[in-house]
């Protein structure tokens, strides 16, 4: 019965290959070109790990998900993955497969995973928590020590901590080997790998490798010994799964039912030519880097003075001269953000802030894009930012989206009056003057300021810098992106209404219904300018507060119009 046990567990197979290893040292990823690129490095100083790295920007979904299965399996010592998602879906299934079959060739796997918003099926727990002891899962804050605590357990964990409750993990890391890591904005989701028949996220990942990974290294290690990171066989329901043995094993691949998803990049992802073409050829050697996080558990508190993470970014943001290009999925500007944009433009009246984010028809977070709605007076008369706000299915869908076609096929045969897939914008970036460059986890809204952690590089170095604004700036160009401006109100009642509307803003009900902004898209025969341009007027028009909503009054519109009105007090959670 034990031996039993033991075998099914692998730890008779996991000891002896533990004990290998320790033996018997080897090579980070094995004969990957990635690997190779690591092993022809130049060696720096070890005093900086700023130096002596390189970097690749991860823009399509398919080719981020392609480079971490290809990493898995090439692995030959450890994997350590943060991630605020993972759901049981096609990809996240993909992935623990291969990282299964990873821990039974003898590599240690370790995976932190947000409980909020990840998957809560004890049994699934269950299985993850018995399948090898090589690979391990813990959790970050799971409520009431259960990975599915009931509704009343959740409320009671809120009133004993109500920001402990509110207080997340939103890194998202992978390491391989300690010698590469990928950051950015991607949970293990579908919707983040071109994967979805319905939403899918234009988001954003870098891979890295050298020095700078091993601040990457200690800042995994400080999570994964966090007091509030529970093992998942120490959460009370995912015990007692376990002692009652009601959990699936996923004995085979095909237990796994990925949906006939993976067949082409199964192969791919062993073509080391192709690897070697889309990723470790691309690696380019980059100035300075720097990976910042913050550490567990977040010091800063409810509108307090941010570190980590929002600090650096400040920082970043607070030496720009001539221009600062952003993209955000969620817009929503707190007061210390405000007043370091009114410092920028007291000490340079012709800096230049653009801004790329989700407009109404593209956005996952209403609540979220509500709160943007009713402060884009504040964006435009005060602070003077250039919005665009991103189309669900923009010009450029298929190369954002190669994916495209196969899933609308797979949408229409699953429901064939249903929207089929479109475009949210997820990525998190920053370029200032194109010196400076961040790719990572953080949003530009109170909860990355005040409540969740958060991780990124910056990277120092002018070609990197432009090919990320490239990216985002092709994001923003009229036929991807609506511009929010001004709206031309008659009889000059312009102040009068922005009056009006700045005073319901800074009450606790915002109910003044006339908004001094819109949207607008280029006209035929139009010429970009800024939203500021005398001209621009003549060259744009306006389509409305909700482009791409339906004709009629949505109940999304509705919702959107309510949570504008009362959700004044809600906005420092979201």
């Amino acid at each position: 019965m034990i031996m039993r046990r033991l075998l099914r567990l692998g730890l008779i197979g996991g000891l002896a290959v533990a004990g290998l290893r320790a033996e018997m040292p080897v090579a980070p990823l094995g004969a990957s070109p990635v690997g190779a690129v690591i092993a022809a490095a130049t060696p720096t100083e070890a005093d900086d790990p700023a130096s002596g790295n390189r970097a690749l920007l991860l823009e399509n979904g398919y080719d981020a998900l392609l480079v971490r299965v290809h990493l898995i399996r090439q692995a030959r010592r450890s994997i350590e993955i943060q991630t605020f998602i993972w759901s049981n879906d096609e990809v996240g299934r993909l992935l623990i497969y291969e990282l299964i079959e990873a821990a039974r060739r003898g590599v240690n796997v370790r995976i932190i995973a947000d409980h909020m918003v990840s998957d809560q099926d004890p049994a699934t727990v269950a299985f993850l928590a018995t399948v090898h002891p090589n690979f391990q899962v813990r959790h970050y804050r799971p409520a009431m020590a259960r990975i599915k605590p009931s509704w009343w357990q959740t409320v009671l964990a809120a009133a004993r901590s109500f920001r402990g409750i509110n207080q997340r993990m939103h890194n998202k890391v992978m390491l391989v080997d300690d010698a590469v890591l990928i950051t950015g904005g991607r949970n293990i989701e579908n919707t983040y790998f071109d994967h979805s028949t319905g939403m899918n996220f234009r988001d954003r990942d870098v891979l890295a490798t050298g020095p700078v990974v091993q601040s990457a290294v200690a800042s995994f290690e400080s999570y994964w010994n966090y007091q509030h990171v529970v093992p998942g066989d120490q959460l009370k329901d995912v015990v007692a799964a376990i002692r009652r043995g009601d959990y699936p094993l996923y004995a085979t691949r095909a237990d796994y039912d990925f949906g006939g998803h993976f067949d082409g990049l199964d192969a791919e992802a062993n073509d080391d030519a192709l690897i070697r073409a889309k990723f470790a050829a691309r690696l380019q050697p980059v100035d300075r880097v720097r990976f910042v996080a913050d550490a567990p558990g977040k010091s800063a508190g409810w509108r307090g003075e941010a570190d980590g993470a929002a600090a650096e970014l400040r920082a970043m943001a607070a030496q720009a001269r001539t221009d600062i290009v952003m993209q955000t999925p969620y817009l929503i500007i707190s007061d210390p953000a405000k007043r370091l944009v009114r410092e920028l433009r007291q000490q340079n009246p012709a800096l230049r802030i653009r801004i790329s984010s989700n407009s109404f028809a593209s956005t996952d977070n209403i609540m979220a894009y509500s709160a943007n709605y009713r402060l884009r007076g504040t964006y435009v008369d005060d602070l003077q930012l250039e919005v665009h706000e991103f189309k669900p299915r923009p010009a450029a869908l298929r190369t954002l989206f190669p994916r495209f076609d196969e899933m609308k096929a797979r949408a229409e045969e699953a429901e064939p009056a249903g929207p089929g897939p479109f475009l949210c914008l997820h990525a998190k970036s920053l370029v200032v003057d194109d010196r400076l460059s961040f790719v990572g986890s953080y949003n530009l809204d109170p909860r990355s300021e005040n409540l969740n952690t958060e991780v990124g590089l910056i990277v120092e170095d002018e070609a990197f810098a432009r090919a990320l604004r490239a990216e985002i700036e092709a994001d923003m160009r009229p036929e991807n992106s609506w511009v929010i401006a001004r709206r031309e109100l008659p009889l000059g009642t312009g102040v009068v209404n922005g009056l009006l509307e700045g005073l319901f803003g800074l009450s606790p009900v915002d109910v003044w219904p006339v908004r001094n902004t819109s949207s607008f898209a280029l006209r035929p025969d139009g010429v970009e300018v800024s939203p500021y341009d005398p001209t621009f007027h003549r060259n744009y028009r306006e389509v409305g507060s909700f482009p791409g909503a339906d004709s009629r009054l949505s109940t999304k519109e509705i919702v959107t119009r309510i949570y504008k009105a009362v959700g004044t007090v809600f906005t420092p959670v979201l």
